[in-house]
């Protein structure tokens, strides 16, 4: 082995903090005959360091020890001779001797046979690691929690997987083919954060021939019940007014952060924080967002997930279109825990495409075997007994509960035996799947901040709408061990704001009615689009938009004390018709057809009414009992103005 030319000594620092005895002491204090001492000493309240450490003592008015005194530390069950090693005109160093261990002790000085009580000093003691390169391995490091290195913590570089030992130390055999090495932050622990950014991959140079040291400074904190923030899809790219459109998310997500202050909080984004068709034509790539995030959420630790907007496709491949994010973010995919819940980031956006400006850009949704391999060694250290947490970009499943995810199976399989909740983003939609009772799985797909790609929200700023016709928002969950509660969060509304009721008597939806500017061909495709609510109807039928159903959700409608039925129904959200289509078409543009309204909603529901005027009292319960309730007066109108707020 070749040795390192650096000996860590843990916890340098010592915590000098002024408890000075400023009084005479008199002989009373003294035991042993001989000549009277007396002593002015700041002495410190607390002692942090290794045997064999050098502590300095102030001391006032020429009152310190003398050549051959000593320093004797002495509490209930041992007492120990520490070597005074240096005096000067003002302070004494002694040297903390091998007997000492961590906790309080009586401070004395003894001269001779005489011995004089000072006070008392808490000692942490800490051990001295000789950190030494290991012939075959290129990657080591320690990883430590106040000068002590922690063991058992997982460390990979993607490919190959290790843990600290017993001295918080790894080493890593590793070829460097992604050129980063990253820890997973052990339970219990928080690592270094650069405002918001947490720390805990370090970019390596590649050449798997040299060898690179990557440490990490860990802190104590107790988060076993924490608070995350999931985040989807922002597409910031300074354009369609996001920037003043995000400032009203900024302004939400931070009465939540003081809301949950008596918890740790973290976040955890899902993907196109970004929009890499904007990185050149509009200077807004993923450095501009880091720095931008870093200023505007300081102080809450944010993790991140990879989507196929956070990509440069201006480059050829998938590897060479992560560089940018590898070296400003994160890896692509990592593990992270908190409290009780082991927390995995995939990326399941495999880039095909060729280049040239985003002209040649492709990509599908799947894991690569280098990920699924990692996962399964990942896994490995980790308790069936623990939660886990997925994320990645791209649903792993759709709403009819079939397999999005090209491997979804084999993921599934990793996932066995485990309580997991997978998490996705992408669609600009919001569904559940519930398959807790064969699987175990439980997945989200959790909509997005930015609603439709901020459209909605520029043409109408009181209604950025997702493409379902869900408020843009976000996620609030409530970790409390393995325990987990989950609630959506739209922006800038109340919780309770859980659903939005249409009367389809009052809803004529015409090009005349919506958009009276559009050309011929506008008018046309709006009607074509919103088909289903073009014609007048004298059915009584009401429609409610459940944003966050799932088949746990109770949805109760009476009407004049009588139970009506809901009816689930596959439709477009009216709503968002004509805040976006309608918007577009008039405005003499057409929508991006990606941007359209969802086709296929997964909550939305019907009943008939037995009246046109009736009130409708409606209410739904969530799976946690959390309740909402309207009641409806009729006939409602059917406007923008009507859903503002």
């Amino acid at each position: 082995m070749k040795k390192v030319s650096r000996i860590l000594s843990l916890l340098l620092s010592f915590a000098f903090l002024a408890t000075a005895c400023t009084e005479k002491i008199d002989d009373e204090d003294v035991t042993g005959g001989g000549e009277q001492m007396s002593f002015l000493i700041s002495l410190p309240e607390a002692v942090s360091g290794a045997a064999g450490d050098i502590v300095s003592v102030k001391f006032y008015s020429g009152k310190g020890p003398k050549e051959g005194d000593s320093v004797v530390l002495k509490n209930s069950s041992s007492e120990c001779e520490c070597e005074i090693v240096a005096i000067t005109a003002d302070n004494f160093s002694f040297r903390i001797s091998p007997q000492v261990s961590t906790g309080k002790y009586t401070f004395s000085i003894k001269r001779g046979a005489q011995i004089k009580t000072i006070g008392e000093v808490n000692f942490t003691i800490e051990k001295r690691v000789e950190i030494v390169e290991k012939e075959g391995y290129n990657v080591y490091g320690l990883i430590s929690c106040d000068g002590v290195g922690v063991p058992g913590v997982v460390v990979s570089d993607g490919v190959e997987v290790t843990t600290t030992d017993e001295n918080g130390l790894y080493y890593l055999k590793s070829d460097e083919y992604y050129k980063l090495v990253f820890m997973s932050v052990p339970s219990g622990y928080e690592t270094v954060t650069d405002t918001c950014m947490p720390k805990f991959h370090k970019v390596l140079d590649g050449n798997s021939k040299t060898t690179e040291r990557a440490d990490w400074q860990l802190t104590k904190v107790d988060n076993k019940d924490h608070v995350m923030y999931i985040l989807g899809d922002m597409h910031l790219a300074n354009r369609t007014n996001d920037a003043s459109q995000f400032a009203t998310f900024l302004a939400d997500i931070k009465e939540q952060i003081t809301a949950n202050k008596s918890k740790r909080q973290y976040a955890l984004t899902l993907g196109d924080m970004t929009w890499d068709l904007y990185w050149y034509d509009n200077a807004y790539d993923l450095t501009v967002y880091v720095e931008m995030i870093k200023k505007k959420l300081s102080g809450l630790q944010i993790f991140h997930t990879i989507g196929n907007h956070d990509h440069d496709m201006n480059e050829v491949g998938d590897f060479n279109t992560v560089t940018l994010y590898r070296k400003t973010v994160a890896p692509t995919y990592y593990s992270f825990n908190i409290g009780d819940v082991h927390y995995v980031v995939l990326d399941d956006i495999l880039c095909k495409n060729t280049g040239t400006g985003g002209s040649g850009r492709k990509y599908e949704s799947t894991l690569t075997t280098d990920q699924l391999s990692w996962l399964k060694k990942d896994l490995s250290y980790v308790d069936k007994s623990k939660t886990l947490v997925i994320t990645m970009h791209a649903q792993m499943y759709n709403e009819n509960n079939a397999a999005s995810l090209s491997n979804a199976s084999e993921l599934a399989s990793l996932c066995s035996g485990y309580k997991t909740h997978v998490m996705s983003a992408h669609t600009h939609v919001i569904w559940n799947n519930d398959f807790s009772a064969s699987s175990g799985i439980v997945h989200h797909n959790s909509g997005a901040i930015c609603g439709t790609w901020w459209w909605t929200g520029y043409y109408t700023p009181e209604l950025n709408l997702c493409k379902d016709g869900s408020p843009a928002g976000y996620y609030v969950y409530q970790m409390n061990g393995t325990d987990v509660k989950w609630r959506f969060k739209p922006t800038g509304r109340d919780f309770n704001y859980a659903f939005r009721t249409y009367d389809r008597n009052q809803i004529v939806m015409t090009a005349a009615n919506f958009a009276p500017k559009a050309n011929s061909t506008g008018v046309t495709s709006f009607e074509s689009s919103a088909s289903s609510w073009k014609s007048s109807s004298k059915d009584n039928y009401v429609y409610i938009n459940v944003f966050d159903y799932d088949k746990s959700w109770k949805i109760e409608v009476t009407e004049n004390g009588k139970s009506l039925t809901p009816e689930l129904v596959s439709i477009k959200d009216p709503l968002h018709l004509v805040t976006y289509e309608a918007k577009r078409y008039n405005a003499g543009s057409t929508p991006t057809s990606d941007f359209k309204a969802r086709t296929v909603t997964s909550h939305i529901f019907r009943v008939k009414a037995s009246s046109a005027s009736s009130t409708l009292e409606i209410k739904t319960t969530d799976r946690f009992g959390n309740v909402s309730t309207e009641s409806m007066k009729r006939p409602r109108e059917f406007s923008i103005n009507e859903y503002k707020k």
